[in-house]
């Protein structure tokens, strides 16, 4: 049923999509609300290993360029078909979760196609329709050595990579684990061509599964009701079964109500809900057990990643109101400390020492959370900081 009412959704913004699908400069601009942005910077790369123009588009979080931002790095998606409806699909599961609180933001690369047989197979084949085949490697060599140099230094990137594809794209994603397994994180393999040249993946795969490494890896492997992937679906579970890797997570899942053309909506978004299974965060009662969360997440996916502002906001505020104004002032400067450039995290603290009688020292931090608020163009934050400072100016006369 959830699924249904996620199409839904999913389908409404498809509609409205080509008004709002644009590819253009970044420009900064006040904090972002929580609108699902389509909205993608063309890069044209003139690549070396494949003797061709390639283009790829990059979605940044909403809110990316805000002022208050300008240190936040974000985990980056490689997604391979970067065409259609996956521009406005992809974007569409990520807002939705991020919002949610159960993924972070992440930075979404779409690589758009020009000849998919060729660079997304691993080896040549004389099968029927198989055309130019077998430019797997060169293809990873212009995402590894190309592509993910150029984003990586054009933008705020955490040091977590994700990649998914489709069809033949899912074959890729094996296929770049098998053969270079340090390159990403985390997989996402929907409708994966494994039967491809007699299963030339998945007898690599046994090979690199006998290794006794501890991988601290994900990998989501999705198909529909498709009778031609479930054999190679299949053997791949089994070799993972068997082989039991360190420190590897994995699930395969089949989605009988979905053919090979409509699987990748609920693949990629029980992927990253695999991927990122214990983002979200349980039921706190103190700023120990916030940090505790996030700096277990930290472990986890191996870079640090921070408690956002907006709920360090929310925990202060409970603890407001639930008279303890010790706690709040705790949680509210831990916000400070983290989030220097907000004008909000002042303004929060200041409510917090004048609820515990330190009212020159809320006046002080209203006065500093309007004036950034003034230079940083939130007008209504300024508005009612301004009010708070002059308020108890009045008072402490």
């Amino acid at each position: 049923m959830w699924f249904n009412f996620l199409r839904t959704i999913l389908i409404l913004l498809f509609l409205a999509a080509p008004a709002l699908v644009a590819f253009s400069q970044r420009t900064p601009g006040p904090p972002a609300s929580h609108e699902i942005s389509v909205y993608h910077q063309r890069h044209i790369i003139r690549s070396t290993y494949l003797n061709e123009e390639r283009s790829i588009l990059v979605r940044v979080p909403p809110g990316y360029d805000r002022y208050d931002r300008s240190t936040e790095s974000y985990p980056v998606i490689y997604m391979l078909d970067g065409h259609g409806s996956y521009l406005s699909m992809m974007p569409g599961i990520i807002e939705s979760q991020s919002w949610g609180g159960q993924m972070p933001e992440v930075i979404l690369v779409s690589i758009q196609n020009t000849d998919r047989t060729r660079d997304l197979t691993p080896t040549r084949t004389e099968r029927a329709g198989s055309g130019n085949s077998g430019g797997g490697d060169k293809f990873l060599d212009f995402l590894q050595n190309e592509v993910m140099p150029l984003v990586e230094k054009s933008y705020r990137t955490a040091p977590y990579r994700i990649f998914a594809g489709h069809s033949l794209g899912g074959l890729a994603v094996v296929y770049s684990f098998v053969s270079r397994p340090d390159m990403f994180n985390a997989y996402i393999a929907a409708s994966p061509v494994l039967h491809w040249d007699k299963g030339f993946v998945l007898k690599r795969a046994e090979e690199v599964l006998k290794q006794n490494k501890n991988w601290n890896k994900t990998m989501f492997v999705a198909v529909g009701d498709e009778p031609d992937y479930i054999d190679g679906f299949n053997s791949f579970k089994n070799l993972l079964d068997k082989a039991k890797p360190k420190n590897f997570s994995y699930e395969f899942r089949q989605f009988k109500d979905d053919n090979h053309g409509s699987v990748p909506l609920p693949a990629y978004y029980a992927g990253l809900r695999k991927i990122f299974k214990g983002w979200a965060l349980p039921p706190v009662q103190s700023l120990k057990e916030m940090e505790d969360h996030y700096r277990e997440l930290s472990k986890k996916f191996g870079y640090e990643i921070k408690p956002p502002e907006d709920i360090l906001n929310q925990l202060g505020f409970e603890l407001l109101r639930a008279k303890n104004v010790a706690g709040a002032i705790e949680a509210f400067k831990r916000n400070a400390e983290l989030y220097p450039a907000s004008a909000n995290t002042y303004d929060s603290l200041a409510s917090a020492y004048e609820a515990d009688g330190d009212l020159k020292k809320a006046r002080e931090l209203f006065e500093k959370a309007y004036k950034m608020a003034e230079t940083s163009g939130e007008a209504g934050l300024a508005k009612s900081s301004k009010e708070n400072f002059e308020r108890l100016t009045a008072k402490l006369k």
